[in-house]
């Protein structure tokens, strides 16, 4: 016989705070019935398959055919408990929807893969080969004693609490972080390790697997879908203890989290850039309480809003002071000014190259522009050839040789004639890592060269071979933008050279500096990890602030400089920050919506003590053939005014249907 049937309400990753009645018929012969927390398959619209989460269930006459005049439609499938939303993990998806202003709905697909249920093929994941080490680590210094004395005794205590841990480049942190999880692991309690990016997850996932194991595995969106749902239904069936990974594997269903880490915490990369703009360091923390459970945030370079709440008390901050076994290299500013370069290196940065080169060790170059020329110019009348939709002068690549546009990918074969005047003579101004890697060809044709940005790492695997092959010393010479300075650890590299040190500086957003800084210091940080080394900062600015304290490896100097410019401007992290951003295709119609928003937003939340600024055109007013508007809130958004800001973004948006609009809370940028 049978049972009755199922009354099933399902919020949907749609921007609607509604749930959506649908009928769910158990199996004739006692199949499971609908929970609350269970993650289901359902049609919606003229889509076949929406995956929504079940938050209340109530029996239901089989003959009801209508819910509040909708046609009530079937489930299509209940996905196993593997895949169930609940506890610690239901909260912070309600905490992560209250706090962005958002419907429950649009948090939910962080907390299972996107195609739940594929099956995988039994392969292991590939990984750089880390030197298997003793069961109890490595010998700690005094200084990562005394941090982990202090986050031991937490995790036995199960007590919630929050470390900032300042360690130079080369301190020993990942020690640290392996010793605490071992405490956890030994209690019977999992572990979430952290990664900014995928590129630094093969080499980081080695050294923990040398330590743990099969325990260990990565949750990451450079694995197929069977491998993330493998990773997934193991870890909530208890079968692996520690995952790691970026923003995605903090919501890895984890039963008894110990330790949360989040390496390099200071990566603007923790923040997500597409709905739900969530910033993982902060989502960390609020796991971390649901938990009772330490989290450790690490970083040679602390984001400003993290240290200062370290200086307020609101975290432990613990430093490791030293680099093990050696110094910090020194840093040796080149002032450019004057100095012809046509190859883009110094005298002497070249002759440190032949010197690094002739001594058998590798090099790492960093340059932030990727490309071989950032502008291709007519000759006889200057015209710069732009980009239709971006109004943006297109960037040179060589191979494949085209015209293309680094913020929409628009792409163009390279003209013969300039468009403007019909001259036939280009100047290809600017350079990039393409054109970096032929002039080393030119000048070292003896060395091997490998390059590192976004046009080589386009392939699935493309950043994890090429960074093996570079570990492997396969490779005497990286070039690469911001990819090559993030937490790499390659014993080999005895010279660092930064080819324009100011790049970045002159941005138009108040973290230029604070980014410069990290940039800087955390590049200067990969030579000399296992002995003597040497860096080479070439720059226009020889006398900046940002460059003199990164060349000292001085933290201390440039928050001494940058908290007051801060505080006097009322920056974070001393207000709070919010961006509203619209964009559409008539400029006249979207600059009239902004204007009207902002007026909205000055009548209701400036009484509040809220500062609101713009409208103003973005840093970039057209991208895509879509016209940008910004308007920035300063202050802090009580429960009331979030509620109050979510209404009135429904009304905007209903009054003007052709104008988008987004709202980020705590920006990590503002162009």
């Amino acid at each position: 016989m049978s049972q009755n049937h199922q009354l099933v309400e399902v919020v949907l990753p749609v921007p609607l705070e509604s749930t959506f009645s649908y009928r769910f018929i158990p199996g004739e012969e006692g199949g499971t019935l609908v929970s609350s927390g269970d993650l289901v398959a359902v049609p919606f619209g003229r889509r076949k398959k929406v995956l929504g989460l079940v938050l209340n269930v109530s029996d239901l006459d089989p003959e009801t055919k209508k819910v509040d005049g909708f046609v009530l439609k079937n489930i299509t499938r209940v996905f196993g408990p593997e895949y169930r939303i609940q506890d610690d993990r239901l909260k912070l998806a309600r905490w992560i929807a209250s706090f962005y202003a958002l419907p429950l709905g649009q948090v939910v697909p962080l907390f299972h893969p996107p195609a739940p249920g594929t099956k995988a093929r039994a392969s292991k994941i590939k990984t750089i080969p880390y030197p298997k080490v003793d069961a109890d680590g490595l010998i700690l210094t005094d200084s990562q004693r005394a941090v982990v004395e202090t986050a031991n005794q937490w995790v036995r205590d199960k007590k919630y609490a929050t470390m900032m841990l300042h360690g130079v480049t080369g301190s020993g942190k990942t020690e640290v972080y392996l010793t605490v999880i071992k405490q956890a692991l030994e209690l019977g309690r999992d572990a979430l390790f952290l990664l900014p990016e995928i590129a630094l997850t093969p080499q980081t996932l080695s050294r923990i697997q040398a330590r743990f194991g099969d325990q260990v595995a990565a949750i990451h969106s450079g694995l197929s879908a069977g491998q993330r749902c493998r990773v997934h239904e193991a870890a909530a069936r208890g079968e692996i203890k520690v995952v790691v990974g970026p923003r995605s594997a903090l919501f890895a269903p984890l039963k008894n989290i110990g330790v949360i880490v989040v390496d390099e915490e200071h990566e603007n990369s923790y923040k997500q850039d597409e709905i739900p703009r969530y910033h993982a360091r902060h989502a960390a923390l609020i796991r971390g309480r649901e938990n009772k459970a330490v989290v450790l945030l690490g970083s040679a370079t602390p984001d400003l809003e993290s240290m200062h709440n370290a200086i307020r008390g609101l975290y432990t901050h613990q430093s490791l002071p030293e680099r093990l076994g050696g110094q910090l290299p020194p840093v040796e500013i080149v002032d450019m000014r004057g100095v012809a370069v046509p190859d883009g290196f110094s005298p002497v940065l070249r002759d440190a190259m032949d010197d690094t080169l002739a001594a058998g060790k590798q090099i790492i170059l960093y340059f932030n522009r990727r490309g071989f020329a950032r502008m291709w110019q007519c000759r006889d009348c200057g015209e710069v050839v732009e980009c239709p939709r971006c109004d943006i002068g297109l960037t040179y690549h060589l191979r494949p040789r085209r015209l293309l546009c680094h913020y929409c990918d628009h792409t163009i074969n390279v003209p013969e004639k300039c468009p403007a005047c019909g001259a036939a003579d280009f100047l290809p101004s600017g350079g990039g890592t393409e054109k970096v890697e032929l002039n080393l060809q030119a000048l070292f044709p003896d060395a091997r060269i490998l390059r590192l940005d976004h046009d080589t790492t386009r392939r699935r695997g493309s950043h994890q071979n090429i960074l093996a092959s570079f570990a492997r010393q396969e490779a005497d010479i990286l070039v690469g933008t911001q990819m090559v300075a993030k937490g790499h650890h390659f014993p080999g590299v005895s010279l660092v050279g930064v080819l324009s040190a100011d790049h970045g500086l002159g941005l138009p957003d108040f973290r230029a500096s604070e980014r410069s800084f990290q940039l800087l210091t955390q590049v200067a940080g990969r030579s000399g990890r296992t002995g003597a080394g040497r860096v080479v900062f070439q720059t226009y600015q020889p006398e900046h602030p940002v460059i003199v304290a990164a060349a000292r490896h001085d933290y201390g100097e440039f928050l001494e400089s940058e908290l007051p410019v801060r505080k006097a401007l009322g920056y974070p992290p001393y207000r709070r920050l919010m961006r509203l951003g619209l964009s559409g295709r008539t400029q006249a119609v979207v600059q009239e919506a902004a204007d009207q928003l902002a007026r909205a937003m000055r009548t209701h939340l400036e009484p509040c003590g809220i500062t609101v600024m713009g409208p103003a055109p973005a840093v970039f007013p057209r991208l895509n053939d879509r016209y940008r508007f910004q308007i920035l809130l300063k202050g802090t958004l009580n429960p009331d005014n979030r509620q109050w800001l979510k209404e009135c973004l429904k009304n905007f948006k209903d009054a003007y249907r052709k104008v988008d609009v987004l709202h980020d809370f705590d920006p990590v940028s503002i162009y």
